[in-house]
């Protein structure tokens, strides 16, 4: 029970940096100048996925917390800023399915959408890097 969490989190990781790079060909030719392909569907595809498996990761750490420690946000820091990444997450998916259900010529939501989610990332990686050290802490990795 103790690994669903982050194993979750792991493949959520491995999608949003996969989107990520799939995003950054979109950056290139809308704020670059650069002449280069979108691979538009595989982008969304990943986005959904990485973002979907966030919210249940989020989910599962929130229960597993619960059942292995009896409380809520009690593991210090990772707790706390992994229930401030719902918000960016929230926002992650509406943006996207916006782009996705209405495509028109945009510079600044698609913009303002890759922040959001890089900024998502960053904090996933480093819960990586918490999460990591609570991990050893409570299994003796």
């Amino acid at each position: 029970m103790l690994l669903i969490h982050p194993v979750l989190q792991l493949l959520a990781t491995l999608a949003a940096l996969y989107a990520l790079w799939l995003g950054w060909s979109r950056f290139r030719s809308l704020h670059l100048g650069a002449a280069v392909r979108f691979q538009r569907p595989r982008h969304i595809l990943a986005g959904k996925a990485a973002l979907i498996l966030l919210l249940l990761g989020l989910a599962s750490g929130l229960v597993t917390v619960r059942l292995a420690m009896g409380g809520w946000l009690v593991s210090e820091t990772h707790g706390p800023v992994g229930l401030a990444c719902l918000p960016l997450i929230l926002l992650g998916l509406a943006s996207g399915l916006y782009l996705q259900r209405r495509p028109a010529p945009r510079r600044l939501l698609p913009l303002a959408h890759g922040l959001n989610n890089l900024v998502l990332l960053g904090l996933a990686l480093w819960q990586a890097f918490t999460g990591l050290g609570w991990l050893r802490g409570v299994t003796g990795w």
